[in-house]
């Protein structure tokens, strides 16, 4: 039994570095979505087309082969066939959208691959940008032991804590993320051996301040603001933001993520004001928020200039990490924290709201990124 223990740890240790080195190719991302969504586009199309699509086979047929010709060509998946409208478009518009199956391979021509764990583990991230989250918060490591020192951190936690926010390790699109506390579980051993399963961060829940409370009372909105440094006409670094988003929950759901419901309008980066209606990722559009009944467009983003502040120092603390998305929470009696940092943050958002693709912009942009690159180099 130890040796099957053995060979298949090796074997799942094998398995994630090879994930490791491929997931940024597209021929992956592409060929993975295909297989793993082979079922499921009767289901996609019913979701966006509604049950009417099937009464004419000629046309689903049509549909279909169109749907799985973006795919490899654009590398759209099969919901952004339909929430970036690409039904009857022509390939130029098709082609300006930094689409899911082709999104990964950006990320490589503008960071360093070195930087990729800071940022995509939770805890890591908050051990860099310790003093911009303002909360507290532990890690209970995967398989750790029970010892006594361990199970008082977590007890002693949770006793400064009456809920508290835990989140996998390694996780994105705000999956897993939940709130709990201690008394859930029979006792803070139980509670240990339940994180120690797969690891945990668990942070101190943030109280959200009025001023963005009232767009959605039930979730804590966040803003995802993405940082590109470039290389200006003088040869000086310079940051610049990348259509930044504010993000909402509905109906009471704490996670504001957009791919787990919630709802995302763009901002102004130079004013902080919503400028667009909002958007969610079944294809609807709102004017105003559907629980709250505040109106998107107009609404002022407080203290707009901290958050862009705090960003901009933010994006500096990793060398040779030219695009990151950050997301902010705005804390009652604390102003703007950090949520945590995404060096691969996903770019639908920004696209799906004006139906608007963003590759263009990308890649003036990435080519801005290289000439920093060359200078630094040759500082070097």
């Amino acid at each position: 039994k130890t040796g099957r223990e053995e060979v298949g740890k090796m074997l799942r240790e094998y398995r994630r570095k090879i994930y490791k080195k491929i997931r940024f190719e597209t021929w992956y991302r592409k060929g993975n979505y295909y297989w793993s969504k082979r079922d499921k586009m009767d289901e996609i199309i019913e979701k966006y087309k509604g049950p009417e699509a099937f009464e004419d086979r000629r046309y689903l047929r049509r549909l279909k082969r169109d749907m799985i010709r973006s795919l490899f060509k654009y590398g759209s998946y099969y919901s952004e066939y339909f929430l970036y409208d690409y039904e009857g478009k022509d390939p130029e518009y098709r082609a300006s959208f930094i689409t899911e199956g082709i999104r990964m391979s950006f990320y490589p021509r503008m960071n360093k691959r070195k930087n990729t764990d800071i940022l995509e583990n939770k805890y890591r991230t908050y051990k860099k940008f310790e003093n911009m989250y303002k909360r507290e918060v532990i890690r209970i490591r995967k398989n750790e032991d029970p010892t006594q020192e361990n199970l008082k951190k977590l007890q002693e936690f949770a006793g400064r804590h009456g809920e508290y926010v835990v989140k996998p390790v390694y996780a994105a699109f705000g999956k897993a993320v939940r709130i709990e506390n201690i008394a859930m579980y029979d006792s803070v051993e139980d509670a240990h051996e339940h994180y120690r399963k797969y690891g945990a961060v668990i942070e101190e829940k943030i109280e959200q301040g009025w001023e963005m409370a009232r767009i959605h009372e039930g979730s804590v909105n966040t803003l995802r603001i993405p940082t590109v440094i470039i290389r200006n006409e003088k040869n000086e670094p310079e940051i610049r933001l990348f259509h930044p988003s504010l993000r909402m929950g509905r109906e009471g759901s704490f996670v504001d993520n957009f791919s787990a419901g919630g709802i995302s309008a763009l901002i102004d980066p130079d004013s902080g004001v919503i400028y667009t209606d909002g958007a969610d990722k079944k294809g609807h559009s709102y004017e105003c928020h559907p629980d709250s009944k505040v109106k998107f467009k107009g609404f002022g983003i407080p203290r707009w200039e901290e958050a862009v502040a705090m960003v901009k120092e933010a994006a500096m603390m990793i060398p040779d990490n030219h695009y990151c998305g950050w997301d902010l929470a705005f804390a009652r009696d604390r102003g703007w924290c950090m949520v945590e940092a995404n060096c691969t943050a996903q770019m639908g958002a920004m696209q799906m709201v004006e139906k608007k693709g963003r590759r263009h912009e990308l890649e003036d942009l990435i080519t801005q990124m290289q000439e920093k690159r060359d200078c630094d180099e040759a500082v070097r």
